[in-house]
């Protein structure tokens, strides 16, 4: 076979920035250094860090936005078996204030996704934080997930500095290259209901941490400014680390995002993909 075979196009129905051929194929990109500088590290590590260079205008009015529905207890959030603490876990604040909308539809984030997949980038999910989440490595392609397979970024973006005290997100690099795995993998019967849901996810996160440990992995805290962000790709294991006090908030928006054209999406949590079995969710993208 020529050395060619992937000079100019991306023959496997994965995304283009996770092909083994990545490499060859950027060198034939036309992109800015910058872009093939983020796309190289995105491919070998699974991350990146970018700066959005918010305002703070913008920042203090997503903050205030969060704020006044707190007050008026008129938020949405995750169920109670992803709560690992007291703060909550904001679910879909775009449906109400659209600095966060915005946020998630903001046009580096989008250029750089488009760049790493070669397909749209769908913000289908936001989460707003008040406090670190302490929430245990994982992987968000347990909660979203598609055929053709990993077609799926994560965004978180500091709305405040971290530090030392306030729960910085936690990476493992090169994780994302793991095999993805789901409940049928550990051979657990579909969930049924949301108690059925968390015995389930106990099993993996268990499993999670096992894997940290017998592979030796280091697991790496990211320090970052309020308007920076980390861009992820789907099967990176990421969390929240210990609040080293309570009192220090960590306020940060994270965005899902799909990408366009595939033939599936779904809910991994309550499929079996073996089984030609599948939870089919129906996007709710954001809009302005």
């Amino acid at each position: 076979m020529s050395q060619n075979f992937y000079k100019n196009k991306n023959l496997l129905n994965i995304p283009w920035v996770e092909s083994p051929f990545f490499l060859n194929l950027l060198k034939n990109s036309k992109a800015t250094k910058e872009l093939k500088r983020l796309a190289k590290k995105y491919h070998e590590d699974g991350y990146v860090v970018i700066d959005l260079k918010l305002k703070d205008n913008f920042i203090r009015k997503i903050n205030h936005d969060i704020d006044e529905k707190i007050k008026k207890n008129e938020i949405k959030k995750n169920p109670k078996i992803y709560h690992y603490n007291q703060s909550p876990r904001i679910v879909e604040a775009w449906k109400f204030s659209k600095s966060v909308a915005q946020l998630a539809l903001n046009d580096k984030i989008n250029e750089t996704l488009n760049f790493f997949y070669q397909k749209k980038p769908l913000p289908i999910s936001t989460l707003n934080f008040i406090k670190g989440t302490e929430q245990p490595l994982h992987s968000d392609y347990m909660h979203f997930a598609t055929i053709p397979e990993r077609y799926l970024a994560g965004v978180w973006i500091a709305l405040e500095d971290t530090n030392k005290f306030n729960g910085a997100l936690t990476v493992v690099p090169k994780s994302h290259q793991f095999p993805i795995v789901d409940f049928n993998s550990f051979n657990l019967k579909k969930p049924d209901s949301i108690q059925s849901l968390e015995k389930c996810y106990r099993v993996y996160e268990k499993y999670v941490k096992e894997l940290i440990s017998i592979k030796q992995l280091k697991p790496k805290k990211i320090y970052i400014k309020k308007g920076q962000a980390i861009i992820w790709a789907a099967n990176l294991l990421h969390g929240g680390s210990k609040l080293l006090n309570n009192k220090f908030t960590r306020r940060s928006q994270v965005v899902h995002y799909h990408f366009k054209n595939c033939k599936k999406y779904f809910n991994p949590g309550f499929s079996i993909p073996l089984e030609n079995d599948y939870a089919i969710r129906k996007l709710d993208i954001v809009h302005k």
